[in-house]
């Protein structure tokens, strides 16, 4: 049988379309190689390759074991985990929404209504955008980065003028947008991986102009501290990887030297207003300033320790309505402590570390470098939003804005959020062993213009 012929009806044994030319070309490149040793002992081409075909047993077995393999699978208990905290959000917001007096006395409890309705609903987009996101193939970020990383810069740079910085200071779509950006900038270091220092340079490059975008907008510090310690964390791994080449001393100081550098010049401005060259907005001077001084804690974390003072181990059934505002947003673990007490509290905390940690687990599993870093992307955002949340609700500072808890919190922001995150990482786990990485190609490259290649 000629090898042409043995691949055709090998492959059509394979159901998963995507998977074909990866074990088309897998196999060929195995009979290939075996008839090259058996040409080198001193047999005709021709033999050779016959031979070689011969070997590889009955196509149609072989078609049959490789599809076993190569076909999409789920990971069944990221999405258990994921519906249970969702349920489990679901269940705190409409005890809160239940035990709140929302609006006036005569349409209080139509109001109540419709945040339990609107919690329901948020729930469910959630999981509609995760179930999408599995679905489509998590490569086209690799196709497009750049076009979305401009795209999202201009998007930005638009929404500034249109609604004006004092819009922003009170609109979450700048902190949810720069958010969901984080898995493109993993993209981008995937594709520009292999270009030693010139391709981390335009990495870096790319982020300043981000940064420049977000500095014009006086987008919150909180959104802006999340997106710089999770593209942190992915220039990291990258650098140990060896993604950008040798001397990876060199490469860590270049982006921890500027990551360390740039809070300490903002700390001193915050602490040397000039009004003559200020830069930074009196608001976020007064955070900064309040990040050292200690000596008084703020109204914030003294009621969240006033309330965990009365924390019991199965709960007071009280919600903190009166002395902490918005807790369904911004307070809903410290309720759940109060309401629910410390055993279910910390039960859910754990099922959330638990998350996290088969996140990463399933992440450092990756063989597809593109899976691999869109992995640790979304997984290091949902760790890193988790902590700066718990850090404020467990009364040790509340300095900056903690906008939402993974799965618990009310809102559409982090409803959607969960969905692209959670939905990334099934497509990454369910893409596994049928997206090989020669078929991944960038569209775009760095130019000025962008031009197609």
């Amino acid at each position: 049988m000629e090898m042409r012929e043995y691949l055709d009806i090998l492959s059509s044994q394979i159901r998963c379309k995507k998977a074909r030319p990866m074990i088309v070309e897998e196999i060929e490149n195995h009979i290939e190689d075996q008839a090259e040793a058996y040409k080198a002992e001193g047999m005709e081409e021709e033999k050779a390759l016959e031979k070689a075909v011969l070997e590889m047993g009955d196509p149609v077995e072989a078609g049959v074991a490789l599809d076993r393999v190569h076909r999409p699978k789920m990971q069944w208990e990221l999405v258990i985990l994921t519906v249970l905290l969702s349920l489990i959000g679901l269940l705190v917001q409409i005890t809160i929404f239940k035990g709140s007096c929302i609006g006036s006395e005569g349409n209080a409890i139509e109001i109540r209504n419709s945040y339990i309705q609107n919690a329901v609903i948020n729930m469910l987009v959630s999981f509609l955008i995760m179930a999408v996101m599995c679905a489509i193939d998590y490569t086209f970020l690799a196709k497009h980065p750049i076009a979305l990383w401009w795209g999202s810069c201009i998007l930005l740079f638009f929404y500034y003028f249109i609604y004006g910085w004092r819009m922003l200071m009170r609109n979450a779509f700048p902190y949810y947008m720069i958010t969901l950006i984080v898995p493109v900038f993993a993209a981008i270091v995937f594709q520009y991986r292999g270009k030693k220092i010139i391709g981390m340079l335009k990495c870096i490059g790319l982020l300043a102009v981000m940064g420049l975008v977000l500095f014009i907008n006086h987008t919150s510090i909180s959104g802006m501290m999340e997106m710089a310690a999770a593209v942190l964390l992915i220039l990291t791994v990258a650098i140990l990887k060896g993604w950008f080449g040798g001397r990876k001393a060199g490469k860590m100081a270049l982006i921890w030297v500027p990551a360390l550098g740039i809070p300490a010049v903002l700390t001193a401005a915050a602490f040397r207003a000039n009004e003559n060259l200020r830069i930074l907005a009196e608001y976020q001077a007064a955070r900064i300033r309040a990040m050292f001084d200690q000596t008084e804690p703020t109204y914030q974390v003294m009621a969240v320790r006033e309330q965990l003072d009365k924390m019991t181990m199965f709960g007071t059934r009280e919600l903190p309505l009166t002395v902490l505002p918005s807790i369904q947003y911004d307070y809903i673990v410290t309720s759940m402590f109060t309401y629910f007490g410390a055993a279910f509290t910390i039960l859910v905390l754990c099922v959330v570390a638990y998350f996290v940690w088969k996140v990463f687990h399933i992440s450092f599993r990756q063989k597809n470098q593109l899976g691999f870093i869109i992995s640790i992307s979304c997984g290091g955002l949902l760790l890193i939003k988790s902590l700066n949340y718990l850090i404020s609700n467990l009364g040790f500072y509340s300095v900056f804005s903690q906008m939402s808890m993974p799965f618990l919190s009310y809102g559409l922001g982090n409803a959607i959020v969960n969905g692209v995150l959670v939905g990334l990482l099934l497509s990454v786990y369910r893409n596994t062993n049928i997206i090989s990485e020669k078929n991944i190609r960038p569209r775009y490259v760095f130019r000025l213009p962008i031009q197609k290649v």
